[in-house]
């Protein structure tokens, strides 16, 4: 039989190693001040819900608390979220399964049949690759304090018109409450970032850029100044077109724009999220698009854009260059055969010039949608 005061003083000890007063660890859970002191005071015991995030939270199982049993935290120097990781790799050159391996002094690396070898360096796990040619993403802050002045500035106020995309797509989170979270292209993390701020239900979120420089500030500002107790983080160094990942093996991609970012490896991209992605799971993410290729507006800023640029930047432009209509149908031909769209904001009014006014951010006169697509049921994909 379960003594209710020994479990209360668990909670209580565990609640205050993880530094939590009564009323910070009632919000988190989502119940009273005086529930968690009923629970401490052995009045009575916490539901099967709340025992799973309180496990979560405190990384101990179910059984610890309810009955003292002995958890070991980390198995071989490993935390959960690597543990789980282990669980899912896959080596980006032969597509078998990849193992993580502590061997000691901080040296942890994955290793696949092939003896395909990947290191974990400063916290993320860097699979060798290298930006496309002409893109220097990864010197675009010389040191993390440009990075968290990145964080802490205002954004461009043109992303800010029409409605707010972080509350549409938090409504899907909510709804759906995925488990495992994979980040795509998610550079400094400005989409996730405001998504961690109000997740309350266990998650691992897989952080995928290709810069291993930008990950390693990722891992040092989500473990500080973004830190959620319900929410485990890992990163990978990878290229987003050919994910380390077997298939099927996450609830939900994101993506900030992400897939944008990727230029020229847009499709790739967009392919590999429904690759890994569980059966009826979904990637939800931004999409900048134009009105219409009929509509002036659209014409001008066309032109405008491609006259600027050199040769072979013009042709992934043109390629970018799609309507709703266009992407629908792209989206099916991947797979993804139920999309819906909500749009966040329409294109900018072109301006009374031959230049094209922005040098950076060069898509913000677009359209702008908030996309949920499905992954639908029965087409294979490669291990």
């Amino acid at each position: 039989m379960i003594n209710k005061i020994d479990v209360g003083i668990r909670i209580y000890s565990l609640r205050k190693k993880a530094g939590f007063s009564q009323t910070e660890f009632a919000e988190l859970l989502n119940v009273s001040p005086q529930a968690v002191s009923k629970w401490e005071t052995g009045g009575s015991l916490p539901d099967i819900e709340v025992l799973l995030s309180m496990s979560w939270i405190f990384k101990t199982s179910v059984n610890s608390i309810l009955e003292g049993d002995g958890y070991i935290e980390e198995t071989a120097g490993m935390g959960r979220e690597l543990l789980f990781l282990n669980k899912i790799l896959a080596c980006p050159e032969c597509h078998q399964k990849l193992k993580l391996k502590n061997a000691g002094d901080g040296d942890v690396f994955c290793r696949c049949e092939n003896q395909q070898k990947y290191s974990m360096i400063d916290g993320v796990l860097d699979f060798k690759t290298r930006e496309i040619p002409g893109e220097q993403w990864s010197l675009s802050f010389r040191n993390y304090e440009q990075y968290l002045h990145e964080h802490h500035w205002s954004r461009n106020p043109n992303y800010d018109r029409g409605l707010d995309e972080a509350d549409i797509i938090w409504e899907t989170l909510k709804k759906l409450r995925p488990r495992v979270i994979l980040d795509m292209a998610c550079g400094t993390g400005q989409g996730i970032k405001r998504q961690i701020e109000r997740i309350h239900w266990p998650v691992t979120i897989i952080m995928v850029d290709i810069s291993h420089r930008i990950l390693k500030w990722n891992k040092v500002f989500y473990s500080t100044e973004c830190r959620n107790p319900f929410v485990d983080m890992v990163y990978l160094a990878c290229d987003g077109a050919n994910l380390p990942l077997i298939s099927e093996s996450v609830d939900m991609v994101f993506s900030n724009a992400g897939y944008e970012s990727m230029q020229a490896k847009m499709m790739g991209g967009f392919r590999e999220a429904y690759r890994v992605l569980k059966n009826g799971g979904y990637t939800v993410y931004t999409k900048s698009v134009i009105e219409s290729h009929g509509n002036e507006n659209s014409k001008k800023w066309m032109e405008l854009l491609l006259s600027g640029v050199e040769a072979s930047e013009a042709k992934i432009w043109k390629e970018h260059f799609v309507d709703v209509n266009q992407w629908v149908k792209q989206c099916k031909e991947v797979g993804f055969a139920e999309n819906t769209f909500t749009k966040v904001y329409g294109e900018l009014p072109a301006p009374d010039t031959d230049v094209f006014p922005f040098e950076n951010e060069m898509a913000q006169w677009m359209a702008n949608y908030v996309i949920v697509s499905k992954k639908s049921q029965g087409k294979s994909c490669r291990i």
